[in-house]
């Protein structure tokens, strides 16, 4: 009899972690940009959908993922929904962070970046070009505030915590749509960097540790083409991957997980695009989510 009790404490110790862990989502996609600041159209909207769908299928709640699509997604709205979900996330939690829209390369003020180039998501309300006294950079996203919040982020989360984060965007690319042969053809991000005079200072520090995984759907020297799937509706390439994926990712190791997409996107893409990863979900689980 004890040793039946022993092992229903054991069990229900084990358990009760896992009961009560929270799962959280930000979702951003942006496909309409306002006219006039040089961004093209894209499809970036219709990708919330889908992975919506696909989160809710691997145990998120629909009442903890938060949707921000076009005129919604500007910097200010962006970045406070991030505080929120830093403000609600308990430890042992899962936050998943996803964004779907233009990417751009910025001119490193801080000298982080050895191509003297930051990374950056393009809002609602970022322009394509600097224009002094008008438009500096102040609403591109950088991945260096990015990493700020995820490293809070993190220390709300713990070391058993997961964080993931997927950018469906790339700074790379002609940045505009064209038509190849009788078929649309359109591009996330753009070849042309935001030069901010005065800035790509010389390199004072370089890897920094990532301590949640981060995955994108191209290599920083690659263009990321949209996918038109056989509902006639263009996606995000990663997003569409990553929603009509088979694996379960509450059970999966993330790295067969990264793997079976790698191949995925390899399937689907007509033109060279590799994703890419770094970092690692959790610092004390091998698991996805």
């Amino acid at each position: 009899m004890r040793g039946f009790l022993l092992v229903t404490l054991i069990a229900l110790i084990t358990y009760l972690p896992l009961h009560s862990q929270n799962r959280h989502a930000l979702l951003i996609g942006i496909g309409h940009y306002p006219n006039g600041i040089g961004w093209s159209t894209i499809h970036g909207d219709n990708d919330v959908a889908i992975i919506e769908k696909f989160l809710i299928g691997q145990g998120f709640e629909q009442k903890n993922i938060k949707l921000l699509t076009n005129s919604s997604a500007t910097k200010s709205v962006i970045m406070s929904s991030l505080v929120e979900l830093c403000d609600k996330a308990k430890p042992g939690d899962v936050v998943y962070i996803h964004f779907s829209g233009h990417g751009q390369q910025v001119t490193d003020m801080n000298g982080d970046e050895d191509d003297c180039f930051d990374e950056a998501w393009v809002p609602y309300d970022a322009q394509k070009e600097y224009i002094a006294g008008v438009y500096e950079g102040e609403n591109h996203i950088l991945d260096d505030e990015i990493n700020t919040y995820l490293g809070g982020l993190r220390a709300k989360v713990g070391s058993r915590g997961k964080i993931v984060v997927v950018s469906d965007a790339c700074h790379s690319g002609s940045g505009s749509r064209g038509l190849t042969d009788d078929e649309e053809m359109y591009i996330r991000g753009t070849s042309e960097k935001f030069v901010i005079p005065g800035g790509g200072a010389n390199v004072v520090k370089k890897d920094a540790p990532i301590y949640w995984l981060h995955i994108g759907a191209c290599k920083p020297y690659q263009t990321n083409y949209e996918y038109k799937a056989s509902d006639g509706l263009f996606y995000g390439s990663l997003s569409y991957v990553i929603s009509s994926g088979q694996i379960d990712l509450v059970t999966s190791d993330y790295r067969d997980v990264i793997n079976q997409w790698r191949r995925a996107l390899v399937e689907i893409t007509r033109y060279p695009q590799d994703m890419d990863d770094e970092g690692r979900p959790s610092k004390r689980s091998n698991l996805m989510f």
